[in-house]
């Protein structure tokens, strides 16, 4: 049964890691397994990283092992209701009392924890504060109580009892590994304050501690001590981090994979099936918006969940609408893209939704961003970006003038060489969260453009703002922003479809409409005639095939689009873009000398995805030809139609690039090594615009 919404709670051990760091995760294992004792491991990463997974599987490989003792603390719930006195002093007596219950000297083990209860007390009666920072280890060492026990001779009692486990028929512990969870979810000067008595009290022989704590916590920590971080002091910061740290871990999340963790959450919830989206289209939207965090990706999964819980009511509704006769919205079952591709589409808006409100927010308003401009930039911001930082240490002039450095440069990169993206760059400027994001955001809309709706350019505003209306449920900003209803639009960003053949070539041979509608392309007589035969053998031929009436004509089998075509600009001809097929390589047909071309082309410097690089197209230059080569058109047509089926869909070729220099292609097969030839020679042979088959 599927999930509704994903518990934020770390992975358990011994379950699978679909994060992929199973190497990282086995390493250090294996170093805990087997290093000198005593030593101190620090788990670091931010918060929702993924830390507590990370012990956990730890913890689950020693599970088995009788020679290995394991005290888990968590640091967070000894702070719920207590003083931070009162939590260090919970924290460190658990510790002793788990290392000394299995003592059958009952008479030492009162010694030790009445001595602890003693020492512990007097250190927090002096502060927390006096144990921080390089002094502390001093403090602790003057500091006895009445009965003459210092933390000096409390560290060698543990270190005693320690040693004589691995003598003992029972409970021969050889190694004790301590865990401290969550760290990094209390105050960070008594984080600090519990790490120093820790390395006070408990540097002791066959122990090996593992703390989930963030470096920056510890910086945090120090301030009082230490004043805030600069270049000058950073080294007192890092001393007090590597007297305590023996060992810094830090999370792989660079290397988590993403769109395989994403997937198996999007399969939990019925999102997807079998294998979900696309790995690398996955990726591609998460690093250019949320990011690898864990943590942010299941607050992601949960709008998913939620969404498709709405759209879900929203079908029943619209079903029990029709059986009592209630017109509902033609928008509503007209979709102008495949079921996978909205999807995809989905998933990425809701990413955005999160990593960037505002920006989201402006799309809500102006869903085809490929129309966005100067005006628009200039309604936005009232040239604010442009004086930003003024009457701070520069003058307006100065700040206009680094930012029109900083504009020029920018607009001879791709990611800014468009007119809607520098619109884009404007926006974000005057934003210091969105400023340093800005070029990940126009890579994300160009994924959209280029890759998603690459062949949806004239419907691209109108698939945006219907998809926008179902995520706009779970948007922090659409109430004070207002929801799309879609019937009430006007212009570029209305759905339109239209009732059949008749009503579209009409629409695509008469005049403007008084609504504003007008065809992109308008057609002659002769294309007209064409489109009407090939539209009838299409229906003869692929009776199981859904016809869509909207900028092009577009058929669909199994809610893949295996066809679209319409009218040229030259007269009587007509284009058609189809799916190749893996049965002959994905070599695109070529009928006669009507040679086919490639929908995306192959260029090293752009960044992007050619993830329209399975399909190709051809103009065909005349009904005269077409019904002469019919025969071998329609074979086209089906070999087009079986890669369409769900049982080949999966197989289509996918090849991506990023940044100037290949990075991934999936051909059938994974090519993973980006410095892999084979991945460059695969980029020119399936783009290549020579890359042909002759029909038979």
């Amino acid at each position: 049964m599927k999930k509704i919404g994903i518990i934020d709670e770390a992975n358990p051990g011994g379950k699978k890691d679909n994060l992929g760091i199973e190497l990282h995760t086995n390493s250090l294992i294996k170093f805990i397994n087997e290093t000198s004792t005593p030593i101190t491991v620090g788990i670091q990463g931010e918060w929702g990283s993924g830390k507590t997974s990370l012990i956990n599987s730890i913890h689950h490989s020693f599970e088995s092992q009788e020679k290995v003792k394991q005290i888990w603390i968590n640091a967070w719930e000894y702070s719920l209701l207590s003083s931070p006195e009162e939590a260090l002093l919970k924290i460190v007596t658990r510790m002793i009392d788990e290392l000394v219950e299995a003592d059958p000297n009952k008479e030492r083990v009162e010694k030790i924890k009445k001595g602890a209860q003693v020492i512990l007390k007097g250190a927090l009666r002096i502060g927390a504060s006096a144990t921080l920072g390089l002094e502390a280890g001093k403090v602790a060492e003057e500091l006895t109580s009445s009965s003459g026990v210092s933390i000096s001779a409390l560290r060698k009692q543990l270190t005693s009892v320690v040693e004589e486990m691995a003598k003992r028929d029972t409970n021969p512990y050889e190694k004790v590994i301590i865990y401290v969870d969550d760290l990094d979810r209390i105050e960070p000067k008594n984080a600090v304050a519990i790490l120093e008595l820790l390395k006070n009290i408990f540097s002791v022989p066959k122990c090996v501690f593992i703390l989930a704590i963030d470096y920056q916590v510890v910086v945090k920590g120090l301030e009082d001590k230490f004043g805030k971080q600069t270049a000058e002091n950073e080294w007192e910061f890092r001393a007090f981090f590597d007297k305590i740290i023996q060992l810094p871990f830090m999370m792989p999340m660079g290397q988590y994979n993403i769109g395989q963790y994403v997937n198996s959450l999007l399969v939990e919830i019925g999102f997807v099936e079998g294998d979900g989206l696309d790995d690398l289209a996955v990726r591609e939207i998460i690093m250019r918006t949320i990011g690898g965090n864990p943590r942010s990706i299941k607050r992601l999964v949960n709008s998913v969940s939620l969404i498709q819980i709405f759209s879900e009511e929203k079908q029943i509704a619209q079903e029990k609408n029709k059986k009592e006769g209630i017109t509902s919205d033609p928008n509503d079952d007209a979709k102008s893209i495949n079921q996978e591709d909205e999807k995809f589409i989905l998933f990425a808006l809701l990413c955005l939704q999160i990593a960037f409100p505002p920006v989201y927010s402006l799309l809500s308003r102006e869903p085809n961003f490929i129309l966005w401009n100067d005006e628009l930039a200039f309604k936005e911001t009232n040239r604010s970006e442009e004086r930003a930082g003024a009457h701070a240490h520069k003058t307006s002039e100065e700040t206009k003038k680094i930012f029109d450095t900083e504009f020029e440069t920018a607009k001879k990169t791709d990611d800014f060489n468009e007119e809607w993206e520098q619109a884009l760059f404007r926006i974000c400027y005057g934003r210091p969260r969105l400023k340093p994001r800005a070029a990940d955001i126009s890579k994300f809309f160009s994924y959209i453009k280029d890759d998603l709706l690459a062949d949806k350019q004239e419907d691209l505003g109108s698939i945006i703002a219907e998809i926008l209306n179902e995520t706009s449920v779970t948007s922090v900003t659409s109430t004070d922003q207002g929801q799309i209803v879609l019937p009430e639009r006007e212009g570029a960003y209305k759905r339109r479809y239209l009732d059949g053949l008749d009503a579209w070539l009409l629409d695509k041979t008469g005049e403007p409409t008084d609504d504003g509608w007008a065809s992109s392309q308008q057609l002659d007589e002769e294309a007209a005639k064409f489109i009407r035969v090939l539209h009838d053998d299409i229906k003869e031929n692929f009776p199981e095939a859904e016809i869509m009436y909207a900028g092009e004509i577009t058929c669909y089998i199994e809610k893949h689009k295996l066809l679209g075509f319409g009218g040229c600009k030259e007269k009587g001809k007509i284009y058609c873009d189809i799916l190749r097929h893996y049965d002959n390589d994905y070599k695109m047909p070529m009928v006669g000398n009507n040679k086919p071309y490639v929908i995306k082309k192959f260029v090293e410097t752009k960044h992007y995805s050619t993830r329209g690089s399975e399909r190709c197209g051809f103009v065909i230059p005349s009904l005269k030809f077409y019904e002469e080569n019919k025969e071998k058109y329609l074979k086209v047509l089906k070999s087009s139609a079986d890669m369409a089926l769900t049982e080949n869909w999966k197989k289509r070729l996918n090849i991506s690039y990023a940044k100037g220099t290949i990075s991934s292609v999936t051909v059938n097969l994974n090519y993973k090594n980006p410095e892999n030839p084979k991945i460059v020679e695969a980029c020119k042979k399936y783009l290549d615009p020579d890359y042909t088959y002759e029909v038979s």
